[in-house]
């Protein structure tokens, strides 16, 4: 190593080592920690001296005077004496001269040359040890250290550099030992405050640890691996208001920087504040494409990039995951994050309808964590997808011997159950569709409605209903002409699919176990099947002329709506929506929307409230390539990033006014 050598760690000179962080304590990786760079004996006219450099390192300044006068400055030191003999002097300038040319090996021999002409030289000992820390032999750089206190135990840098031996062999009390004792010495520069900050942190005495680190950053306030360290301490200790401020600071210090925000998003993240870690893992992805540095050695990419996979899943942005996904080197992570990466990538390839990929990764996420019946869930739920009812029941079978009495597995359970009838082994899963004709919805809320453009609904309720009629349609080869069909729940919710169907009398088996597969398509993440399947009377009547549609179910439904239009023919209100069948709709004028209880009691009456009206012209490729708004659902107020970049591709129509966010 040369002594001029930068350290890669946070982009400041080598010495203390940016943080590892584990569960809720701070371990320290010392091994640059450690690293010194020797200052020569005398002092020239081109610098002056200074013990150490806040980072931990000596600069290659000159040594005389430092490590002479942190001495004399001691309490109780005894008068100075000669360090040594001048043919001493000149051994261990020539030492210094070589280390500095990174010629260790020469100076190492000048170095054990001038302690053989003066062996009671503290200086020549400290010199020894610094050297041998450059060469590794740790052992040995302790001894000669040692040795240098033992012949002069008023020197500051002797114990402060020893304190960062007992540091690097984790003898936390033994280097709590040495810093202080630097302390008393006079070590005023932060490197002994530091180091002792880091010493109890260790132990873990993190409320011991503050003081000290506050200290360290007084004295060095533009360093940034003690201003990480502050504010990993103080975010453990609940001081969130001085770690924000701290945190500020640091993200000014080095906005360029990616790797500090990777860090400072994985101990945000480990202190539960999630949102806020999400946005330093984006913020250090963008400056990642900025840079053509090469990341520190402590620093794996491939983590940084299972964190993106994970923030791009969660928003349903399933192909920007699969492109973190796909910069993933799964050799590098260890068996925890390998195993959430494989989880995460069966999942994505399940969202796009990839299947069949997706077994194959939800299998080895399933084989890594045995513990998780919620792996297991999904891998059946893959395996029914892909058409492999033999892997489903397979794995249904080990899940159920496993959690007997686990609640959570009983929907897919019977869904495998059910999956085994002939009928439905004719009609497999995954397959290509595609619908055409129109369709009504009526709710509760306000106009227009919050929840078609991405918001909440307006009475945080929605009693909606739905109704289709498919002048045209298929799934793979059942054909779903004329098919007429009401959906009551929460259809806007795309985490809650809905559960009760009801259909015309003469709807076919293979129809409802065809709508039921397009179904499963919009959200192929969530098992789900419906739980209850009505034929029922069920009529839909529309009048060219008056634009008017009524839909009936005897004793359970009545609905009825009127199109609007401007002089020019033209729907009032078109608008994009987030919608299972359509990208947009129009707002229609709500006539009567009322249901009844079994018993013949109102369930309730919406009459007057929201309704709207859609062309339906959609298909599985639809889905596959993510052209749907409703796929991008977060319920965040109003459409969001990807949801304008649909509305602006597709050239979708908008309105001038749309319901505000809730704050």
């Amino acid at each position: 190593m040369g002594p001029q050598r930068k350290s890669k760690i946070l982009g400041c000179s080598p010495g203390y080592l940016a943080f590892t962080i584990i569960g809720m304590g701070i371990a320290v990786d010392v091994a640059a920690f450690c690293e010194v760079s020797l200052i020569p004996f005398k002092q020239t006219s081109l610098v002056r001296a200074k013990l150490a450099s806040h980072s931990g390192a000596i600069p290659l300044k000159p040594l005389a005077t430092p490590f002479l006068q942190s001495r004399s400055g001691a309490p109780g030191a005894p008068p100075l004496k000669a360090q040594g003999l001048p043919t001493t002097e000149r051994k261990l300038d020539q030492a210094e001269r070589d280390f500095a040319e990174g010629r260790l090996d020469a100076a190492l021999a000048e170095c054990l040359r001038a302690i053989a002409l003066d062996p009671n030289s503290a200086h020549a000992y400290y010199v020894l040890g610094v050297i041998q820390v450059a060469f590794n032999a740790h052992e040995e750089a302790k001894q000669a250290l040692l040795q240098s206190v033992k012949l002069d135990p008023f020197q500051a840098a002797s114990h402060l550099y020893l304190a960062k031996l007992y540091l690097r062999e984790k003898n936390w009390q033994a280097a709590e030992n040495g810093f202080r004792a630097a302390l008393r010495l006079g070590e005023a520069t932060g490197a002994a405050s530091y180091g002792l900050a880091l010493a109890l942190i260790a132990e873990p005495r993190y409320r011991d640890a503050l003081p000290h680190l506050l200290a360290a950053f007084r004295a060095n306030p533009k360093d940034p691996e003690i201003l990480f360290t502050l504010v990993a301490v103080q975010l453990h200790l609940k001081n969130s208001i001085d770690a924000a401020s701290h945190m500020t600071r640091l993200e000014v210090l080095s906005h360029r920087n990616p790797w500090v925000f990777f860090r400072l998003g994985k101990l945000l993240q480990l202190n539960g504040m999630t949102k806020q870690a999400d946005a330093k893992f984006e913020r250090a992805t963008v400056l990642l494409a900025e840079t053509k540095e090469r990341p520190p050695t402590d620093v794996n990419l491939s983590e940084l990039y299972l964190q993106m996979a994970r923030i791009t899943f969660n928003r349903q942005d399933y192909f920007a995951t699969l492109k973190y996904l796909g910069r993933l080197n799964h050799r590098t992570l260890d068996a925890a994050l390998q195993s959430v990466a494989l989880s995460l990538e069966g999942s994505v390839f399940l969202a796009v309808g990839r299947a069949a990929e997706s077994q194959a990764k939800l299998r080895q996420a399933a084989e890594e964590n045995t513990d998780n019946p919620d792996s297991l869930v999904l891998l059946i739920w893959a395996n029914i997808l892909a058409g492999d009812i033999k892997a489903a029941i397979a794995n249904a079978d080990v899940a159920r011997a496993k959690w007997p009495n686990d609640p959570n597995l009983q929907g897919i359970l019977a869904i495998v159950e059910r999956e085994q009838a002939p009928e439905r082994l004719r009609i497999p899963p995954s397959a290509d569709w595609h619908l055409k004709g129109e369709g009504l919805v009526c709710c509760p809320c306000k106009v227009p409605c919050p929840c078609r453009s991405n918001g909440l609904p307006t009475y945080r309720h929605c009693e909606n209903t739905g109704v289709m009629r498919i002048t045209e349609g298929h799934y793979a080869n059942v054909r779903l002409d004329g098919l007429v069909f009401s959906i009551m729940g929460d259809i806007m919710n795309p985490q809650v699919m809905p559960t009760n169907l009801y259909v015309s009398r003469s709807a076919t088996d293979d129809e409802l176990i065809a709508l039921e597969r397009i179904f499963q398509s919009f959200n192929p993440l969530h098992p789900w099947m419906f739980l209850n399947a009505t034929r029922t009377e069920l009529s839909f009547v529309s009048s060219p002329k008056t634009k008017a549609y009524e839909v009936n179910i005897p004793q359970l439904l009545q609905i009825k709506i009127q199109r609007q239009f401007d002089t020019k023919g033209k729907p009032l209100m078109a608008t994009a929506a987030l919608d299972y069948f359509s990208n947009t709709l129009e707002y229609a004028r709500n006539e009567v929307y009322k249901a009844w209880n079994p018993d013949g009691s109102v369930r309730w009456d919406y009459s007057g409230r929201q309704a709207n009206y859609r062309t339906i012209d959609v298909g599985f490729r639809d889905y596959q390539e993510r052209r749907m708004l409703i796929q991008f659902a977060d319920g965040s107020g109003y459409f969001n990033t990807n949801q304008l970049e649909l509305v602006k591709s597709l050239r979708l129509p908008t309105l001038t006014n749309y319901p505000q966010p809730r704050k």
